[in-house]
């Protein structure tokens, strides 16, 4: 009897198995994953003290699940564990990563994956996404300055420094005066460029003698050193000496400071023009206290003379 009917009923049942088999695979397909809205930080340097200091891990559960979540480099090493089975709920799951291994130490710049575990499910995935850990600064190096001395007074004659320098990387540039950060540039490309700085700071035009220096600051955060001060005088105006003595009545010469080609003076009611680098006038014959001023553009200096 089973020699007649054997054969057939296996290759019934066989048929049925394949049947159910393929029906539960295209169930499984329609089923929506348990892991959905992946979003991980591509690139972050855990050094930098800074937000993008740490790695951070977010996605969906669909439904209750008990989740081992690690951290793995090539091919499938894991270096941290993040998560040990703990249990999750359905809903957003937020994860961070230090950048560090399971004994606190500091892992090596390189590429890392997320690997989840699904213990309900016994499932285990990759995240697609990679993780860039990079603790290097960048590179900021042949700083040159087109003069140390400029003169922002309008007059398109050295009215900005222009300061040269080479990148060997993506980064922003920090412009510190005295120490004090001034001026910062948008990020740019890792070759040799230039950026002028207009002798400003804190809304106002500086002068005298100032110390620059530079930084550079890639887009996690890694900051180089700072660069070797560059002397800068900024000369606007000035008149020297600020106060002088003289006889009434005679001669006295003023020194001007300035890049301007002439500029205007204006003392006890007389009003002139002078292309030179000094100002040569006669004392009041009367005693007292008179002001000198010479305007260059928006800018005036003063000097008080004291005619006896």
């Amino acid at each position: 009897m089973f020699t007649r009917f054997g054969p057939p009923i296996l290759v019934t049942l066989l048929m049925v198995a394949t049947g159910v088999a393929f029906v539960v695979t295209e169930q499984l397909k329609l089923e929506p994953p348990t892991i959905t809205s992946t979003r991980v930080t591509k690139e972050f340097s855990p050094t930098c003290r800074c937000n993008t200091s740490k790695a951070r891990i977010e996605f969906s559960l669909r439904r209750n699940e008990r989740v081992t979540l690690s951290i793995t480099v090539p091919p499938e090493h894991v270096v941290r564990q993040l998560l040990g089975a703990a249990y999750k709920p359905p809903g957003p799951l937020h994860v961070v990563w230090d950048g560090r291994d399971n004994t606190g130490r500091l892992l090596p710049d390189g590429i890392y994956r997320v690997r989840v575990y699904l213990v309900n499910e016994r499932l285990t995935t990759m995240l697609p996404n990679i993780i860039q850990l990079d603790t290097q600064a960048p590179k900021l190096t042949n700083i040159s300055v087109s003069s140390h001395t400029i003169s922002p007074d309008g007059d398109g004659n050295k009215d900005a420094v222009h300061i040269r320098y080479h990148l060997n990387e993506r980064a922003r540039i920090l412009l510190f005066v005295d120490g004090k950060l001034v001026e910062q540039t948008k990020e740019r490309a890792g070759k040799p460029g230039k950026f002028d700085w207009k002798g400003m700071a804190d809304g106002r035009v500086l002068k005298g003698w100032h110390e620059l220096t530079l930084k550079a600051v890639d887009h996690v955060g890694n900051e180089s050193g700072a660069s070797e001060p560059i002397p800068i005088r900024l000369r606007i105006l000035n008149l020297r000496p600020g106060r002088i003595r003289v006889s009434a009545g005679n001669m006295f010469r003023l020194k001007i400071s300035t890049d301007r080609v002439s500029v205007r003076w204006h003392f006890n009611g007389t009003y002139g023009l002078t292309s030179g680098r000094s100002l040569v006038l006669r004392a009041p014959s009367t005693p007292g206290r008179y002001r000198v001023v010479v305007r260059s553009g928006p800018y005036r200096a003063r000097a008080l003379v004291i005619a006896r």
